[in-house]
């Protein structure tokens, strides 16, 4: 009888899915016993919170515990700092690359200031470039990019400038892409970050890095897995997912592109630097 109970109490936790996405899921079960799915030391979750705690300590991201204006980012954008990790290790994958930094949404400040703290820590002389037009989401152009509304994920642009008071190497662009982009013609990158949520920003930024993009230079998406920027994945996979091994995406929902000469995206975007820029971009978180 008692046999017969728990096989029952086990078949009833079991069916209570708590969380589900795809092949994963955790179950009431998981929660009143030690199964693999949620405590178990091959358990995607298990393995996950590691290396992001040996990530931040590896990178010395604990800095933004007791930053006065980023500090939030443990709480209030959790697995943001997942994402930064992964930013910064590309980063110095590139500071023997020619060229500058780029950040292509830059909201609050919290990755270009991660960014811009290993260009100092390694006495770097590359430029930080960050453009965002810091009034949030343009109008909304493109079917996929229906989640989003005009104005959403707007930061205040005196904001930034006070994080990077005092730091000559970084150059704050306000601005939609579509008007300042143009402004830049003769720049050359090392290294970009993209997180500019939409189709029509991303197809923007695309457009304008890679004739700009050093041999070994490193693009690093931020927004191509999430479930709310279908946009940003099209935009993403139209221009670069061919260019395989360039082109990896990351369990973290970024994407990184590896340029190397002879891509084929080379006959895509001539490398004439000139700008095609169908309409205005966005920067944001």
């Amino acid at each position: 009888m008692r046999r017969f109970v728990k096989t029952a109490l086990r078949k009833v936790l079991e069916s209570m899915v708590l969380y589900k996405s795809h092949d994963f899921r955790i179950t009431a079960l998981d929660l009143v016993r030690r199964t693999t799915a949620l405590r178990g030391e091959w358990s995607p979750l298990t393995l996950y919170a590691d290396w992001r705690h040996h990530q931040i300590e590896r990178l010395d991201l604990g800095f933004y515990r007791d930053h006065p204006d980023l500090g939030d980012i443990f709480h209030a954008y959790y697995g943001k700092i997942d994402r930064i990790s992964l930013v910064v290790s590309f980063l110095q994958g590139t500071l023997c690359v020619e060229g500058d930094v780029a950040e292509f949404g830059v909201y609050k400040g919290h990755t270009a200031a991660a960014i811009n703290r290993v260009l100092e820590q390694t006495n770097s002389d590359k430029q930080l470039y960050l453009f965002d037009s810091f009034a949030g989401m343009p109008e909304i152009t493109h079917e996929l990019d229906r989640a989003w509304d005009q104005g959403e994920l707007a930061a205040p642009v005196e904001h930034v400038r006070g994080l990077f008071s005092g730091c000559p190497q970084v150059h704050i662009v306000p601005g939609f892409f579509s008007a300042t982009l143009p402004d830049y013609p003769d720049l050359r990158f090392a290294f970009c970050h993209v997180d500019a949520d939409l189709y029509t920003s991303i197809k923007e930024c695309i457009t304008y890095i890679i004739p700009r993009l050093s041999p070994g230079g490193i693009i690093v998406f931020d927004d191509y897995g999430f479930r709310d920027t279908p946009g940003a994945k099209a935009a993403i996979e139209e221009c670069l997912a061919t260019e395989v091994p360039n082109f990896v995406p990351l369990p973290t929902a970024q994407a990184i592109y590896i340029h190397r000469p002879g891509n084929g995206v080379d006959g895509l975007i001539r490398g004439d630097a000139s700008i095609a820029i169908p309409g205005k971009g966005v920067d944001s978180q």
